[in-house]
């Protein structure tokens, strides 16, 4: 069987067609995301439309789509009437975090995805599934790009206003952002939210954090607790062993300092639980969700 595997995200999306046999056949990324809330409803139609046709050229069986947009039954049913527009009738469709936790773990467990924003995804042998975070950047996404910078413009601001230290991220970040002064760095937030432009600023956050800067640490540690306690709920919500498998996407995580002082964290909390590297990406586990689907009849799938 041949299925389209899609991943989009908050700032770009993927495409991958992927035969259940030999593996990646095509794969193709457009610098856009498909999110409705964001891009609009005729454009995501554009995007999904030109990436399956450039993958799907030579026939496929199936489409799963693991899309940042899908939080509702609305947002579900929206997604639905895109796709058939656009042509595709037979499709499984989810949130970006659990085509993600398909492509890591294979279904089963638990996976943290941290890039422009967050959330923890949980599913167990039964197909009981749970979720913490990824309401939006608007919301606390603990580790994503955005609450990382955002943390640091507050830390900034309080020390503007003379209720917080100094701290380094002052300097990396106006420098990063070509601003002279810190009253600027508003600007990024009013009167419209630039958020790919600020979430690609955490990579200062942590850069200042490995180097010693107090504040950054504290951010990075603030948003590890954090995440620990949604972990540990999603955990607890689709009913998993303390032997759990748990994997880990997202842009946030090649930080080499970010990524250690995470794994130590999570070892300190749940001992017992099996972390691993991701088996494949989001887009090959949208791929695999949908021959799962097909299969099995998992719910989720447009109907003919």
């Amino acid at each position: 069987m041949r299925s389209i595997g899609i991943d989009g995200g908050g700032t770009h999306t993927k495409f991958v067609l992927y035969d259940e046999d030999k593996g990646v056949l095509d794969f193709k990324e457009i610098n856009s995301p498909t999110n409705y809330h964001s891009v609009g409803i005729e454009k995501a139609k554009k995007v999904l439309l030109k990436g399956i046709k450039d993958v799907g050229k030579n026939g496929f069986d199936i489409v799963g789509a693991g899309l940042s947009s899908v939080d509702t039954e609305k947002d579900l049913e929206i997604m639905k009437k895109i796709f058939k527009d656009i042509g595709i009738k037979n499709a499984v469709i989810a949130n970006d975090g659990v085509a993600a936790l398909w492509g890591a773990t294979g279904g089963v467990g638990i996976l943290m995805v941290a890039g422009t924003g967050s959330i923890v995804i949980g599913r167990n042998f039964d197909g009981v599934m749970a979720r913490g975070g990824g309401w939006g950047y608007i919301f606390e996404e603990y580790c994503g790009g955005f609450w990382l910078t955002k943390q640091a413009t507050i830390a900034i601001l309080n020390h503007k206003d003379g209720i917080g230290p100094f701290t380094k991220l002052e300097k990396d970040l106006l420098k990063y952002f070509n601003m002279k002064t810190n009253d600027e760095i508003i600007s990024l937030y009013y009167p419209r939210t630039d958020v790919s432009k600020i979430s690609s600023a955490a990579k200062i956050v942590l850069d200042d954090a490995e180097s010693g800067d107090k504040i950054a640490m504290s951010i990075v540690k603030k948003g590890i607790k954090k995440s620990m306690k949604i972990i540990r709920s999603v955990k607890s919500r689709c009913e998993l062993e303390d032997d759990f498998t748990f994997s880990y996407t997202g842009g946030i995580f090649s930080s080499k300092y970010f990524f250690e002082e995470f794994k130590v964290a999570f070892k300190n909390i749940f001992p017992q639980a099996n972390f691993t590297d991701p088996k494949f990406q989001p887009e090959i586990g949208a791929a695999l969700m949908a021959i799962k689907s097909e299969k099995e009849d998992i719910h989720g799938r447009i109907h003919k």
